[in-house]
Formats: structure tokens, sequence, C-alpha cells
């Protein structure tokens, strides 16, 4: 539509954007996974419901290397399938064990206090899925480790 076309010309500061707000987001919901309070209850309450405590950790370490890397734009697309990869996970996790099994009481208390509730529903993962598909298209852009390195 020629009406909208000048905004192709910040395609590069769409990608910069979107990569610095999932980029912290991922870093935040990886921190407590990693180390943390609320660690050993998200794990064992993941661990009810069938999810393997070294899928937990792996997806930890996932968030939050996966999250600095989106920040500084190195390896922008190989992070983005990986998010995409874990945020079906986790929908159809959500939608499917999460929504007909009970959770244990107490096992994501403390996470979600701290949170104010916001951690959970599977709208959130649908939205970082929409994202990483968007950053997965665009790549890194110009404010990217990826262009400076030529990746």
């Amino acid at each position: 539509m020629p009406l909208l076309e000048f905004l192709s010309e910040y395609n590069d500061l769409a990608s910069l954007a979107v990569r610095i707000v999932i980029g912290v987001l991922m870093i935040i919901h990886g921190m407590p996974k990693l180390a943390g309070p609320s660690r050993t209850q998200m794990r064992e309450g993941m661990k009810q419901v069938g999810v393997s405590p070294i899928l937990f950790d792996l997806v930890g370490l996932l968030e939050f290397v996966g999250g600095l890397f989106l920040l500084l734009g190195l390896l922008t697309r190989i992070v983005s399938v990986l998010f995409i990869l874990e945020m079906i996970g986790t929908i159809i996790l959500y939608n499917t064990v999460l929504w007909k099994a009970p959770i244990p009481r107490g096992a994501f208390e403390e996470a979600f206090k701290r949170t104010h509730g916001y951690m959970f529903g599977w709208e959130l993962d649908t939205t970082i899925l929409a994202c990483m598909i968007v950053t997965l298209i665009l790549g890194g852009g110009a404010f990217s480790l990826d262009s400076l390195l030529g990746l």
C-alpha cells in the first residue's frame, strides 16, 4: 500500500524494538528458572505436570542466554527459531496438560506473587511467538551484532 510504504524505512528500528522487548522479557523469565528463591518450587511444580527437571533447566538456560543474544542481535534467526519452538511447546502444554490437570498447591505461588499474576497464561506465549516469527523474517537488522559480523 503506497500510503504506508514509508514505514519500510524503519524495519531496522522495528527489529531492534522487538529484540529489546522480547530479549528483556525472556531474561526476566529465565532468571528465576536458573537461580532464585522460587526455582525449586517452580521446578517441582513442572515435574509434577510431566516436564522433566532437565528440560526445565534447558528452558531456563535458553530464555536467559537467548534473551541476551536477542538484545545483542547475535544469531538472531537461530534464537528466534528456538523461541518459536519453545512457545509452541508451552502453548500446547498450557492448553492440554496444565489446563486439565490441577497444578499442585503452592507450586507456583511465590512466582505468581512476584509477577502479580502476569507470568501465567498462553496469551503471553502467543505474543512472544508472533514477535519471534517477525524477528525470524526481519533478522537482527542494522543495529545488531549479526549485521556487524556479517551473519
